[in-house]
């Protein structure tokens, strides 16, 4: 006897992707899309946007490309706006938007600290605070790309380690605070990753646990954070570091 064909994970669902034009935002959107979603892209480069709003069409899906500044209030609410407008709902925000400034304390500027912060912390406030509403209504999903630099501190990234550890604590946070809504807040916390721009359908890694991540094992492991298969599943942060540091205690 055969089983019907079961639904895509995702299908009939809105997400939308901050960072989406390259890297783990754009893995993360491809996957969404092949999941069955549609992806809401946000990222401030056009021209990395409307590319991967043509590689998902070449997959069947749908995609609505809205440049975006995730630092300003203005650009994400009008973002949020335009989900709804263009699709009628939102089921998940996943915040990736991040930058990566290396340098010693000593040499690193104030502009430098303020751009890290804001756009590795304050812009998750700003997505989060814009789509509350809609995901209120949708019992939706957060999701939020930090860093292996969110639960261990490393020399001459002190920025990013501050970003980035506040935001593993503000998905602890909302977690509890939004769990009376039924809505779910994870975060994923990557080691070091290749983003170079690779097919959907390419070959997986011949040693998954290299030292180097493929920007799509780390949208392996956001899909199922996204999908029904978690449900149950809020304030976890999940480390993709490819086996390269794992903490052994006692």
């Amino acid at each position: 006897m055969n089983e019907p064909a079961r639904e895509p994970a995702l299908s009939g669902k809105t997400v939308v992707v901050t960072g989406a034009g390259r890297g783990i935002g754009r893995a993360i959107a491809l996957a969404a899309a092949r999941a069955g979603a549609t992806v809401v892209l946000a990222s401030r480069t056009e021209e990395q946007l409307a590319e991967v709003a043509r590689e998902i069409a070449s997959l069947g899906g749908a995609a609505l490309p809205v440049p975006t500044d995730v630092r300003k209030k203005e650009d994400v609410e009008r973002l949020v706006a335009r989900a709804v407008e263009d699709t009628g709902r939102v089921d998940a925000v996943v915040s990736n938007a991040g930058v990566f400034v290396w340098k010693p304390l000593e040499k690193l500027s104030e502009e430098e600290w303020d751009r890290v912060l804001e756009t590795n912390l304050k812009a998750t406030y700003l997505l989060v605070h814009a789509a509350l509403p809609e995901l209120k209504k949708s019992h939706g999903r957060i999701l939020n790309v930090a860093s292996i630099h969110g639960t261990a501190g490393d020399a001459n990234v002190v920025a990013h380690c501050a970003a980035k550890f506040g935001l593993v604590g503000m998905t602890k946070a909302l977690a509890l605070e939004l769990r009376p809504h039924g809505i779910a807040v994870n975060a994923l916390c990557p080691g070091s990753t290749d983003n170079r721009a690779r097919n959907l359908d390419a070959a997986p890694h011949e040693k998954p646990l290299e030292e180097k991540l493929d920007a799509f094992d780390v949208a392996g492991a956001a899909l199922f954070l996204l999908s029904p298969a978690a449900a149950t599943v809020t304030g976890a942060v999940l480390d993709v570091w490819g086996g390269t540091r794992i903490e052994v205690k006692a």
